[in-house]
């Protein structure tokens, strides 16, 4: 992989780049249960073993979302085409293997209003930029609005890392009665785990994902769980994280949610 660059280029235009498909073939029919998954697929380069993945491992097959971060545009597409979905992509940047880097929110649901959401502060030594990015899925007659986040590494102060998170968790609308927000948080303590929780708490949302436990395979001596996905207006029915996974360092993280009345 090549050295960074001395210059990071970040896409600090709120309105693009953008990418988005549609693939998906038939609308499912709402039964009131949503199975979402967030994986990380380190630089999308392993496109094609996350895809066999999904079709493999029973807990993530057929996810009605899914949220994907260290995309790029052609691998995002790839990734929907063959499993079916609509998607939007957004790059944050381009990082040091020379491809986009982003984030993108698929679904077998319409994708409506998608937002880049530039977050504060850049990475103390490549100076690049990180996203969230926000959709509203149609699903039958309810709309989710969807957050797919990637927050900075862990190696950046805790002020620096707390504000990208407040900037998500201000960002999410109080009285949406529907919400999911998922992504790799590159969290790797509890405490650290504990301040999202906190964060996320006040905008209304649980940690749906508690309890899967470590989602970072490199973190050998202290097991992280990293990646999470949290919601507003649905109870938990299941989640966890397949340890068995190849196609990234991050494991894909699955939960299932069931609408509340």
């Amino acid at each position: 992989m090549s050295i960074l660059p001395s210059i990071m280029v970040n896409y600090e235009n709120p309105l693009g780049p953008q990418w988005h498909g549609e693939y998906a073939e038939k609308l499912p029919e709402f039964n009131g249960r949503l199975k979402i998954v967030t994986y990380n697929i380190n630089f999308g380069l392993e496109i094609e073993q996350a895809i066999t993945e999904m079709t493999t491992f029973a807990p993530l097959q057929n996810a009605d979302i899914v949220l994907l971060q260290e995309m790029d545009e052609e691998g995002t597409d790839q990734f929907a085409q063959a499993l079916k979905y609509n998607y939007v992509y957004y790059p944050a940047s381009i990082h040091s293997h020379g491809r986009n880097f982003g984030n993108a929110i698929l679904a077998k649901w319409p994708l409506t209003d998608p937002e880049k959401i530039l977050l504060p502060n850049r990475s103390l030594i490549s100076r690049q930029l990180r996203i969230a990015m926000r959709a509203t899925v149609q699903v039958g007659h309810t709309a989710v609005l969807v957050y797919c986040v990637h927050t900075e590494v862990y190696t950046s102060s805790r002020r620096h890392r707390n504000e990208q998170i407040v900037a998500v968790s201000q960002h999410i609308e109080t009285g949406h009665p529907y919400v999911i927000v998922g992504g790799d948080f590159n969290t790797v303590s509890g405490r650290s785990i504990k301040r999202l929780v906190n964060y996320m708490a006040e905008a209304g949302l649980e940690r749906a994902s508690k309890g899967a436990g470590p989602t970072v395979s490199k973190m050998k001596l202290t097991p992280s769980a990293a990646d999470h996905i949290f919601a507003r207006g649905f109870r938990v029915n299941g989640r966890g994280a397949i340890k068995k996974a190849k196609a990234s360092d991050h494991f894909p993280v699955w939960v299932e949610l069931e609408k509340q009345a």
